[in-house]
């Protein structure tokens, strides 16, 4: 569904892939978008609901030895369809794989959408030190001009939220073969919430005393008992955990660099430098390993953003970098 100018149209699967022509309808409150489709081969279509909100602010200025640009972007990503296994559109379904938690039920996975993240702030500069020829110190002396002369300052500022995750379990609460037949993952859906439990083990990321950043005891397995005596097989319910309601350890990185340029002749230039990843070598973790309530690990940082593809915002273990290039 795309909705522009007071209407909205809608385009309907043919179950092969294809779609049909879209439709026009006058909109009323509700998603920004909408999509139909036999999800599961059943014969009928089901309902994919997204709502996509974003708004960026940005300040830029250039003068004549310095230039820079932030940008702050606030973004809410709400959909029941959360994540794609594989590059079907059949296969478009939850955080989970390729189902929803419930066809007949699709608002039990309306949330926001794994991994996506609410803020961001970007800044870069572009500063040209004010020493050697032409600037306010250092300008009079031409030997010295080659060594302290022409150097740039550059910096690449990044600050974010970290992104929505989700709790599962690994048991069948529902009872209807979803940790079997329904994912990818072999889990049961989500969790449920110990009520007025904070979420977070509420420790601060510069002064771990254990490396937990999700709180173990604010999440439970709804059928751990099930199947015991005296308990039944299942509870007939999916944990009543929302998609997307953890919000991950975010991220800060200044990265900078350092370059000069000389012309050796005309058409002989040589550039030297020194990049700086995460300078300041600030701790950006990756998200808990381990999200399955029970399992060993659950809710525990192990590693950090960066280095293993996680993360492509130079927000990794601090890197510096020596350059140099002869362009001709």
């Amino acid at each position: 569904m795309h909705r522009h100018l007071g209407l909205s149209a809608y385009v309907y699967g043919l179950g092969a892939g294809n779609f049909s022509q879209a439709t026009n309808y006058t909109p009323g409150s509700g998603s920004d978008a909408v999509v139909t489709g036999d999800f599961f081969g059943k014969g009928r279509l089901d309902l994919a609901v997204a709502n996509y909100n974003a708004g960026t602010v940005s300040v830029r200025k250039r003068s004549s030895t310095l230039q820079f640009e932030v940008s702050y972007t606030y973004t809410r990503n709400l959909s029941n369809v959360n994540g794609s296994p594989t590059s079907s559109a059949a296969s478009y379904a939850n955080e989970f794989g390729n189902t929803l938690s419930d066809p007949y039920h699709p608002g039990l996975d309306y949330g926001n959408v794994p991994y996506a993240r609410r803020e961001r702030v970007v800044a870069s500069f572009l500063y040209t030190l004010p020493v050697g020829k032409g600037q306010a110190w250092l300008n009079n002396n031409a030997v010295l001009d080659k060594i302290v002369g022409g150097w740039q300052l550059g910096g690449l500022l990044l600050f974010q939220s970290g992104p929505f995750l989700s709790t599962t379990v690994l048991s069948d609460p529902s009872g209807t073969g979803y940790n079997i037949y329904g994912n990818l993952y072999g889990v049961g859906g989500r969790a449920d919430t110990v009520p007025g439990v904070s979420p977070y083990a509420g420790q601060s990321v510069h002064n771990w005393s254990s490396n937990y950043y999700i709180n173990p005891g604010a999440f439970t397995d709804p059928c751990a008992n099930c199947g015991l005596p005296g308990y039944p097989a299942a509870i007939g319910r999916f944990g009543d955990e929302s998609s997307g309601s953890i919000v991950g350890p975010g991220t800060q990185s200044v990265s900078l660099s350092l370059i000069k340029r000389f012309t050796v002749k005309e058409r002989l230039r040589f550039e030297v430098g020194m990049q700086v990843s995460n300078a300041f070598n600030h701790p950006n973790y990756a998200p808990p390993s381990s999200l399955i309530v029970g399992v060993a690990g659950f809710g525990q940082l192990t590693g950090l953003q960066g280095g293993g593809g996680y993360n492509a915002d130079s927000a990794g273990p601090r890197q510096v970098q020596l350059t140099g290039r002869l362009t001709f």
